[in-house]
């Protein structure tokens, strides 16, 4: 079980407000809300890391109507 650490930033003021007013309407706790928030960031952060990363390697790229073709003669599309 990982513990919970302490973690302060500061945001602008509407930032603030708007996550005040959607955790009050749906019942939400903010730290639940930055810390999904927090996570999707960093997952989408890495996920473009290894895109750029899976580009520059390049040779495994093919066109997606080369990609169909295979499939279909294969029979699965």
């Amino acid at each position: 079980m990982s513990s919970n650490e302490a973690f302060a930033t500061k945001i602008p003021g509407e930032l603030k407000r708007a996550l005040d007013e959607v955790c009050r309407k749906h019942g939400l706790r903010k730290s639940f809300v930055v810390e999904s928030a927090l996570r999707e960031k960093i997952e989408d952060l890495l996920d473009t890391y290894d895109l750029k990363e899976a580009i520059e390697e390049g040779d495994s790229f093919r066109p997606w109507s080369e990609v169909k073709k295979e499939l279909r003669n294969k029979g699965r599309a």
